[in-house]
C-alpha cells in the first residue's frame, strides 16, 4: 500500500520537499545497491519511496522520520515487514550511537546510511552522520546542490572551504547524480545532488589520523577560511596558542613551513593533506 500523494500538507517547520521522481528513486537505490546483509539507516523516509523500494532488500533499516504522521503513517503502511523499524524523533537530538547499535552496528559490520535530507539541516546531518564513522561504513545522501557541492569539491575551487576539507579528511567523497527542482514535491527553487561518502573508520591504525582528534580539525579551519581572501599566513596568525592568545605571524609561518606549505597560499588552496600536516606539525612543536 502506497501514502496518497495528498494524503498529508507538507510542514515547512520541517522543510518537507517530498520524491516524486519514481525513475530518481530507482535510481537512488540502484546506486546504493542494497546488499541482504546490510544494516541500513534511513534519514528522513518522508512518504517512503525509498523505503519500500528498500523493503526486503536488506538484513534491517532504521529509517528516523521527524514528522509523527509520515512516521505512523509509514509504520502501518509497512508492517509486515519485521526487518523495517520507522522511529519518530530527529536525527541531530536522538542518540545515533545508541541506535547504531541498536541497529546491530559495530566496527566489524558497520552501517550504511540513505537519507533525502532537508536543505536547512543537511550539513548538520551529514557532520554528525560523519562523527559515528566508528559504526557507519557509506552513506548516499540527497542534498541541495550548492551544500553538495561544497562538500564534493576539490581544493582550487570556489566552492571549497571548511565543509569540503572537514568531509574530505574523514570520507572519500563522490557526486552520483542531480536532480533538477520538478523531480519533488513542493517544488524547491533549488536543484539537488546525489553524493556518496565512503567513510574512512576512526581510531585505527598505529598512528591515528589528526581528523579523529575531537574538535581540532574544525578548529583550525574555523580560524583558516576565516578570511578566504587572505592569505594563510595572516589568518594563521590568528591561530590561539596554549594559553589562548594568537600565536601571531612568525610562529604561524614557522607552523606552517614545518608543514611543507607556502604561507602565502590561499586557504581554498590548501589540500586536505595540507591541512592534517598543518595539525600535526601543531602537535610536534
Amino acid at each position: 500500500m502506497r501514502i496518497a500523494t495528498n494524503r498529508f500538507h507538507t510542514s515547512r517547520r520541517w522543510g518537507q520537499n517530498f520524491l516524486v521522481n519514481q525513475g530518481a528513486a530507482d535510481t537512488i537505490v540502484l546506486a546504493l545497491n542494497p546488499r541482504p546483509g546490510d544494516l541500513l539507516l534511513e534519514v528522513g523516509p518522508g512518504r517512503g519511496a525509498l523505503t519500500r523500494r528498500l523493503s526486503g532488500r536488506v538484513a534491517r533499516l532504521l529509517a528516523i522520520e521527524i514528522d509523527p504522521r509520515l512516521a505512523s503513517a509509514l509504520a502501518e503502511d509497512l508492517r509486515g515487514d519485521p526487518s523495517i523499524e520507522i522511529v519518530r524523533g530527529d536525527i541531530l537530538e536522538l542518540d545515533l550511537k545508541d541506535l547504531l547499535e541498536a541497529l546491530g552496528a559495530t566496527r566489524a559490520r558497520r552501517a550504511r546510511v540513505i537519507a533525502n535530507l532537508p536543505y536547512s539541516i543537511a550539513t548538520a546531518v551529514i557532520l554528525r552522520l560523519i562523527e559515528e564513522r566508528a559504526l557507519l561504513d557509506d552513506m548516499v545522501v540527497l542534498l541541495q546542490r550548492e551544500v553538495a557541492e561544497r562538500i564534493v569539491s576539490p581544493p582550487g575551487t570556489r566552492a571549497y572551504g571548511a565543509l569540503s576539507v572537514l568531509c574530505q579528511a574523514r570520507a572519500r567523497v563522490e557526486s552520483l547524480l542531480r536532480l533538477r527542482p520538478g523531480s519533488f514535491r513542493p517544488v524547491p527553487k533549488v536543484e539537488s545532488m546525489l553524493i556518496r561518502l565512503t567513510l574512512r573508520p576512526a581510531g585505527t591504525g598505529s598512528a591515528p589520523s589528526p581528523a579523529d582528534r575531537p574538535g581540532a580539525l574544525e578548529s583550525l579551519l574555523r580560524v583558516a577560511f576565516a578570511q578566504r581572501r587572505k592569505t594563510l599566513l595572516n589568518n594563521l596568525a590568528r591561530l590561539p596558542g596554549p594559553r589562548g592568545a594568537p600565536i601571531g605571524a612568525t610562529a604561524a609561518e614557522s607552523l606552517i613551513r614545518a608543514s611543507g606549505l607556502d604561507p602565502s597560499s590561499r586557504p581554498e588552496d590548501v589540500p586536505v593533506d595540507g591541512f592534517l600536516a598543518i595539525l600535526r606539525a601543531r602537535e610536534a612543536l
